[in-house]
């Protein structure tokens, strides 16, 4: 695992395109995928699948098991909406091979679905493309803030206005954390909460051009050219790439997106989590 934290995001994080993907946020009780279930997943209460393939998903039925082992409380389980049926199906399964029942809440989502985390958070699901049914999610922060037009008027003048009842504040959500899942560059440019996430976690399978543009995108994934390319959709302040192929290792990503990115200011914002093997 690789701890990434920028300001209040810390993320327990493993991302190996086509061996494992599990990001677990303990501050806020979630994780984003299982992989093959590290550890530190079964803690948590609730887990956001981005789609059904096995380096994302296979860790599901161990997780579930492991919690009602430890009597800890059934989790809850969200989806793409069309695996539901499905992933029922192999649950019921294991459970039969296990000889115990599985206590979870399994509920699909389509996007645009919130589910609330906490009173001042909810996680959104978010249209994502892909070979296979899949979502992205973004972790939103709802506040209230005070409205533009009142940003200069004195605090004394702001107190008898909301004293007298004034619609002066306005509430705001901010996407604090978002993943893409496994997608292609359309992710970024129809989803909103993507573009302006203070973290967002972006696969990025392949980064040469021995698996050019037209090879990520036949596979549903996303190249290092188009990121590049799509620069400017970019509002983020902490930019994870992730779920590099295993054919590159770090050393080689590294020494690619410097060259690529020398005279870029995304490289500043970008944080490579990749293994060392």
């Amino acid at each position: 695992m690789i701890d990434f934290r920028h300001k209040d995001i810390a993320v327990n994080a493993i991302g190996r395109g086509g061996i494992e993907t599990c990001y677990i946020l303990p501050a806020f009780q979630l994780a984003f995928d299982t992989g093959r279930c590290p550890d530190g997943l079964i803690d948590m209460p609730r887990v956001f699948l981005t789609h059904g393939h096995l380096d994302h998903s296979a860790g599901l039925p161990y997780y579930i098991s492991q919690r009602s082992l430890r009597h800890l409380p059934p989790p809850e389980i969200y989806c793409p909406a069309e695996i539901v049926a499905p992933l029922r199906e192999i649950l019921h399964l294991w459970q039969k091979i296990e000889g115990f029942e599985y206590p979870v809440a399994l509920k699909g989502l389509s996007p645009g679905d919130e589910i609330p985390v906490r009173k001042d958070l909810y996680v959104r699901a978010l249209a994502s493309s892909h070979r296979v049914p899949c979502r992205g999610y973004a972790l939103v922060r709802k506040t209230r803030k005070l409205k533009d037009e009142y940003l200069t008027v004195n605090g004394r003048e702001i107190k008898r206005m909301k004293d007298r009842g004034e619609a002066i504040f306005e509430d705001r959500d901010i996407p604090i954390f978002a993943f893409s899942g496994d997608t292609t560059i359309e992710f970024l440019q129809d989803n909103q909460a993507a573009r302006e996430a203070t973290v967002l976690f972006i696969e990025c399978t392949y980064i040469d051009d021995k698996r050019p543009v037209a090879r990520a995108r036949e596979w549903g994934h996303i190249h290092l050219d188009e990121i590049i390319a799509h620069a400017h959709l970019f509002k983020n302040e902490k930019i994870v790439l992730t779920h590099f192929s295993k054919r590159y290792n770090r050393r080689f990503i590294l020494q690619v997106l410097n060259k690529k990115l020398q005279d870029h200011d995304l490289l500043s914002r970008i944080f490579v989590l990749a293994h060392d093997d």
